[in-house]
């Protein structure tokens, strides 16, 4: 298995290299939500499946056992792997970090105030509706709700 697809293994990613100049509105982050939610659904799925059966894999290595069809098991993990790194790809090239795909998080980049900030979203929310610095991650969040007027660039 390649390095690349031993990060699709883990559940944290780091940021983007494409796309990585665009800055985002809340407005913006929001319209795109239904094929970002469509992408995450799908990686979320997978990687669920993906854990599955790398563990049952690992435990027939275990013992010893390759009657049982862990070769082809294995196949399958790959393939998985590089669906989902696919997917991974696609989300970074629209300008989007996935930070974690178990807790389905992804960050926007974008400004406050002239600071390089992460607009955050967390599948299953209807609205892009956080932001954090990049040193603070998920654990940051601060709800945008609370902007009376907004910091963000306009897009």
């Amino acid at each position: 298995m390649s390095s690349e697809e031993g990060r699709i293994l883990s559940t944290s990613f780091g940021s983007s290299n494409q796309g990585e100049n665009h800055l985002f509105t809340p407005q913006e982050a929001t319209r795109m939500l239904p094929d970002v939610r469509e992408k995450m659904k799908a990686l979320i799925e997978k990687k669920k499946l993906l854990d599955a059966q790398k563990d049952e894999v690992e435990r027939y290595n275990l013992i010893g056992l390759r009657t049982d069809g862990s070769i082809e098991k294995a196949k399958r993990l790959d393939f998985l792997a590089e669906d989902m790194m696919k997917t991974i790809r696609e989300l970074e090239d629209l300008g989007l970090t996935v930070r974690d795909i178990d807790f389905g998080l992804v960050d926007f980049p974008a400004e406050r105030y002239g600071e390089k900030v992460f607009l955050c979203w967390r599948y299953g929310e209807e609205e892009v509706g956080y932001w954090h610095r990049p040193e603070e991650g998920f654990g940051g969040r601060r709800a945008l709700k609370n902007q009376l007027v907004s910091p963000y660039l306009v897009s």
